[in-house]
């Protein structure tokens, strides 16, 4: 499994949707975790004017829920009912939840990390989860690297 960091992003939400249209769009089926589930699946309906990312939420019907391209979960207590009901997608996005435990079938799980500090202590501390269970996380994406400095003059 791939543990990729995107650290240092004013804007989280934002910053999922942009991955998770881009994975859906390469055919992947992936798989949002976020404590905030109900703001990422507003944003799901109003992220581009004329685009609507289908999603379905854990307790849909199974026939929607093995059929859906895009899941989103609270929490990684929910993926061992999800993984159960359907195989897992091949992508998981982090919003802030717990590190997961080892997901069957999970290709490549992103981490999204805010610039808050509460939120990059957690980001710390599910880096260092992950060496310890043998993983080599790296950094893709570092949003304080690319900002724009301040301009002069």
């Amino acid at each position: 499994m791939e543990v990729e960091f995107h650290t240092g992003l004013a804007e989280p939400l934002d910053h999922a949707m942009r991955l998770v249209r881009k994975a859906l769009r390469a055919g992947s089926r992936v798989c949002v975790v976020s404590p905030r589930w109900e703001a990422m699946s507003r944003q799901f309906w109003s992220f581009e004017a004329r685009e609507f990312l289908a999603h379905a939420r854990l307790g849909v019907a199974d026939t929607v829920w093995r059929r859906s391209p895009l899941w989103v979960v609270s929490g990684f207590a929910e993926t061992r009912a999800a993984c159960d009901a359907a195989p897992c997608p091949g992508v998981w996005v982090n919003l802030g939840a717990d590190a997961p435990g080892l997901l069957d079938g999970c290709e490549r799980l992103i981490e999204l990390v805010s610039q808050q500090p509460d939120e990059v202590d957690g980001g710390r501390l599910r880096w260092r989860a992950y060496k310890e269970r043998g993983l080599r996380p790296v950094v893709r994406f570092d949003g304080r690297a690319t900002a724009p400095g301040p301009r002069s003059g």
